[in-house]
């Protein structure tokens, strides 16, 4: 009998291991039979109530009505262009900050949303064609101090921006490199930007008076779900694309000015008083940006499928 306890105590003594090891497979194998029933069901969460893209970033929008291709980087045309100051260490203004001026500038997409069309009271109109950028041999590429690459897009739009402004001011777009839109050389500086308009009344009544949507410049405004349900977003479909939350958006003092250039401090005080806060910047935080995971096209009236919460 004896031999046989130590035949049995040398295998376990050899073999420990052996029990963890079905234990792990077993555990393997039920997690692999019940993680499809266990996933977050999708479900309808809201509406596209509105669309914008920014052509120039920084001056004002263009409201989409229809169809608006989503590429890799984000909404076709969308803040593809930009601007450079002269004597301000050759950094991109890609807010209108200091240069309320900026708002006195209308912007529109004409002949089949191949062209941007300025427009100023006191100037003649600039009409700016986007498809003169798909010729990029026309172009000389430069650099920015932090390596972002750019060009000109001409003398006679940079003295027409140069002029309302009254400063030296170059207008640039971004190369080739990466796309907004599968047949657009320009570059969308940012992913998709979303704000929930509940989350815009639920501020509004924390500020004491109605706050304009514009002074958050979204590319999308959603209706149908409650104020901030949009923040907690990790993976969208809307139409057939499919996007993934990339970023919080963090607020700066731009947000006290409307588009008609009418300054209030209560926009930035309300934010710093309610909102969340960036950790790094200790920045307020209000709205998501979104990459694309998937391109297609989105319009208003398309629904909002929430794929995957995300967790705080």
């Amino acid at each position: 009998m004896s031999g046989y306890l130590e035949a049995a105590r040398d295998v376990l003594g050899r073999y420990y291991w052996a029990p963890f090891l079905a234990m792990r497979g077993t555990l393997t194998i039920w997690s692999c039979l019940t993680s499809p029933f266990l996933r977050e069901t999708e479900r309808e969460v809201g509406e596209v109530s509105e669309l914008f893209v920014h052509p120039i970033r920084a001056l004002r929008p263009v409201k989409i009505t229809g169809p608006w291709k989503l590429g890799p980087h984000g909404f076709l045309y969308d803040k593809g262009m930009c601007l450079l100051f002269q004597g301000s260490n050759e950094r991109l203004k890609h807010t209108a900050k200091g240069h309320e001026a900026l708002y006195d500038i209308n912007v529109s997409l004409i002949d089949e949303y191949t062209k941007v069309m300025l427009t100023h009271k006191d100037h003649p109109n600039l009409i700016i064609d986007l498809t003169d950028f798909q010729h990029m041999e026309n172009y000389e590429v430069e650099t920015d101090p932090k390596g972002n690459e750019y060009c000109h897009v001409g003398e006679r739009e940079s003295k027409w921006i140069s002029a309302v402004l009254e400063k030296d001011v170059r207008l640039m777009f971004s190369p080739v490199k990466t796309l907004s839109g599968e047949d657009m050389i320009i570059q969308s500086l940012d992913p998709v930007h979303i704000i929930g308009e509940s989350s815009l009344v639920a501020f509004s009544k924390e500020a004491g008076w109605d706050v304009e949507m514009e002074r958050f410049r979204p590319n999308i405004v959603s209706v149908g779900h409650e104020a901030y349900a949009d923040e907690g977003w990790q993976e969208i479909k809307i139409g057939d694309t499919i996007m993934e939350f990339d970023h919080r958006t963090t607020r700066c003092l731009i947000t006290n000015v409307n588009f008609d250039g009418v300054r209030t401090s209560d926009t930035m005080d309300t934010l710093r008083k309610h909102r969340p806060k960036c950790e790094k910047t200790k920045k307020p935080l209000f709205g998501s940006y979104f990459s694309v995971k998937q391109t297609g096209s989105v319009k208003p009236g398309d629904k909002i499928v929430l794929v995957k919460s995300r967790v705080a």
